[in-house]
């Protein structure tokens, strides 16, 4: 029997090499994008799947159709890629909103389009992976936050419409999770203490668990769910009120 395929752009490291390997692990063949070809390639050889180097916002039709020939079929994408560029809103360029646009939201957009047919052919699914700053902004995070907000409502947006073509479309928000990204902060054992601490879970998160829920959202367990947003987060987004000054109580 065929091996079901899925495209995981932005693979090669952090959340998306998480994704892939859980996805591997169940099964499938894993089309590893990322702009780094020595980071894709090794991340491919790891888990036995195929490097499909490239940059997301170039070439979505040649991407899809080397997807394509590579697997005999498209069965799944994860539209993983995304980017940050750090500055106060009213200091932010058009440069940066072009780039951050471009990357996280317009090249998911075109690259689903295009895959979109492959995917009615195959009853198959889409997962977008957003963030919970889609509804917490970060001070200082550019165009980030509104870039993420993109993915959750044309994740919804493709979910209603593509429907009744049997294409599925939901998304992840990933909540602090540990990547090589966010190393610089959670090297630091004070910062990473008092980042735990703000978890329900009292943990930092992992890529494979991202990856998880990603491949429910893909597998035959989640059939009739679509459109939806899954904050992966430990908690964190239920925490607000917590953040305010409080009569001391006792410890749980």
């Amino acid at each position: 029997m065929q091996r079901q395929t899925v495209l995981v752009t932005g693979g090669a490291a952090g959340i998306g090499e998480g994704i892939a390997q859980v996805l591997a692990t169940r099964g499938w063949q894993v089309l590893v994008n990322d702009v780094d070809a020595e980071g894709a390639q090794r991340v491919a050889q790891a888990v036995g799947g195929i490097a499909l180097p490239g940059d997301v916002r170039n070439d979505p039709q040649g991407l899809v159709a080397q997807a394509v020939a590579a697997g005999g079929a498209l069965h799944a994408l994860v539209n993983n890629a995304g980017i940050i560029r750090r500055s106060p809103l009213a200091d932010t360029t058009e440069a940066e909103l072009d780039v951050v646009y471009g990357i996280n939201l317009k090249a998911m957009v075109r690259l689903s389009q295009v895959a979109l047919p492959h995917l009615q052919a195959s009853a198959g699914a889409i997962v977008n992976i957003s963030s919970i700053a889609a509804e917490s902004p970060q001070p200082a995070a550019g165009f980030y936050s509104m870039s993420k907000a993109g993915v959750s409502a044309f994740t919804r947006q493709a979910a209603l419409e593509w429907g009744p073509r049997g294409v599925r479309v939901n998304a992840v928000a990933p909540g602090l999770i540990r990547t090589a990204m966010a190393e610089a902060v959670y090297s630091v054992p004070e910062l990473h203490e008092k980042r735990r601490m703000m978890m329900p879970l009292r943990r930092i998160g992992v890529p494979a668990e991202i990856g998880k829920v990603v491949a429910f959202l893909l597998s035959d367990d989640a059939s009739y769910v679509s459109g939806q947003v899954i904050a992966v987060d430990g908690g964190f987004t239920q925490t607000l009120i917590d953040h305010l000054p409080h009569p001391p109580t006792p410890a749980f």
